[in-house]
């Protein structure tokens, strides 16, 4: 049995300790009204967790779906909780369309855990794509654990309101991010045939091994939360030149020269952060989620103040993979292994999969900007209005790999954390210089924009 279990058992026994036999239980040992910062936050960390774990083996989910079920999952976690959480309001203030409803019950009628529980379930079933049966029988036995836990703790009266609600909060939340028909239908087709990207000097085209066709090419018109239009492109990118005194040539030049002479130091930082590959490890945005629910277990945040952050959390990653992607494919820049093979080194390769055996491989997409950097740059500035900018954190992430170098890393920032994570793409082989710059500023644009959508009433 997963040990997060007990904590979440032993947390309610604890709270319904004090009830007599013939008392209803209080999920707030007696305190009015029932209130959602007294519970802790482990109920999110089992699902997030839960969610990195299927995450991983999905193909065609990445990146642009899974930012897209982070951003709605989290929403309709926070959503289910907020009648419980005064100060705050509803994400509905700002997103035309979103029809929670009121809750049928009084707010001491709701035990928390048991309705996030029904809510987080049905989420990852919808928005979990291409999951295959045993990952359908790991969310039904999640569920089931975790009810079989809580239902000790209360009467069915309030297990049966508690459930009812997290599903009608789940389905609210569903019904508006199907609405959204563009991004829905790019989730069932990430390689439409329909794309033709364009040609000429520069431009990206497949590469090999597998000359992949385009991934999510039309994924900037999927929905955002908070960006403004102007958020969703990025500044033109350098003129193309295979003039070796030009900024394009050298950046070029540059990255082939460190991927060629690669160092130690250098293959730890891109192995690190790499999560390109379906099978190996999650995803670059889910990666955040997998920050994320190290740093809230280190601070002990309580269940108001996890659903709160990790709400904002989702909407930046969704936020960045539109705005990162509108852009790849506005500009159609060339990957870098298609450059320096033309000009600069007819052997070039990246060390993208030599952890598998397979070096050499490049994302199925544009490279400017990227998106790795929009996400890091993403994390930074959320990461710094909830905790601060001078936080010293180790990720450990992949502690305990053995495909590659997953040794912890330590940072005092969480800029310098952002800043590792984008320019790592430049000894993976697979981004220049300008890629990692952009993304990373458009990163921190959209995550000011997310800080400034206010959930917490003044």
């Amino acid at each position: 049995m997963n040990w997060k279990y007990f904590i979440i058992i032993f947390a309610s026994i604890t709270i319904y300790s004090c009830q007599s036999d013939n008392q209803k239980p209080d999920p707030t040992n007696g305190l009015k009204p029932n209130l959602v910062k007294n519970f802790d936050a482990e109920i999110i960390h089992t699902w997030n967790d839960l969610y990195l774990t299927i995450e991983k083996d999905l193909p065609g989910f990445r990146p642009a779906s899974t930012s897209r079920a982070i951003g709605y999952i989290q929403m309709a976690a926070y959503e289910t909780c907020v009648p419980g959480m005064p100060g705050f309001i509803s994400n509905s203030a700002y997103q035309q369309g979103l029809k929670i409803p009121e809750l049928p019950k009084d707010i001491n009628e709701i035990n928390w855990n048991i309705a996030l529980n029904s809510c987080y379930a049905m989420m990852l079933r919808h928005f979990m794509l291409n999951v295959n049966g045993n990952h359908l029988a790991m969310i039904d036995k999640k569920e089931s654990d975790i009810r079989t836990y809580l239902r000790g703790t209360t009467f069915q009266d309030i297990i049966d309101n508690s459930e009812e609600w997290g599903r009608a909060v789940a389905g609210a939340v569903i019904a508006y991010a199907d609405s959204d028909t563009e991004a829905y239908n790019q989730t069932l087709n990430p390689f439409p045939a329909t794309y033709v990207p364009p040609t000429g000097p520069g431009k990206w085209e497949p590469t090999a091994p597998n000359f992949t066709p385009a991934l999510f090419p039309f994924w900037g018109r999927a929905r955002v939360f908070a960006a403004n239009t102007q958020d969703l492109t990025a500044l033109a990118p350098l003129p193309f030149s295979t003039s070796p005194s030009s900024e394009y040539y050298k950046q070029h030049k540059y990255l082939n020269d460190v991927v060629t002479q690669i160092t130690p130091e250098n293959r730890w930082i891109a192995e690190f952060w790499s999560d390109d590959i379906v099978g190996v490890t999650f995803s670059p945005p889910a990666r955040l989620v997998a920050i994320a629910n190290q740093v809230t277990t280190h601070k002990k945040m309580n269940l108001e103040d996890a659903l709160h952050f990790y709400c904002k959390l989702g909407l930046a990653i969704n936020d960045a993979s539109v705005a990162a992607w509108n852009s790849k494919y506005i500009y159609n820049t060339e990957r870098p292994e298609t450059y320096i093979r033309k000009y600069i080194n007819p052997d070039f390769e990246s060390i993208l999969g030599e952890s598998i055996g397979r070096a050499g491989l490049e994302p199925p997409f544009p490279g400017y900007p990227s998106g790795h950097s929009t996400f890091g740059g993403v994390q930074a500035g959320i990461f710094n209005e909830f905790f601060g900018t001078n936080y010293v954190f180790t990720d450990r992430c992949h502690e305990g790999r053995t495909e590659f170098d997953g040794r912890p890393r330590t940072f005092t920032t969480w800029n310098q954390m952002a800043e590792e994570n984008a320019y790592s793409r430049i000894p993976l082989g697979v981004h220049i210089k300008m890629d990692c710059d952009e993304g990373l500023r458009m990163g921190y644009v959209i995550a000011g924009r997310v800080n400034a959508y206010s959930l917490k009433l003044p």
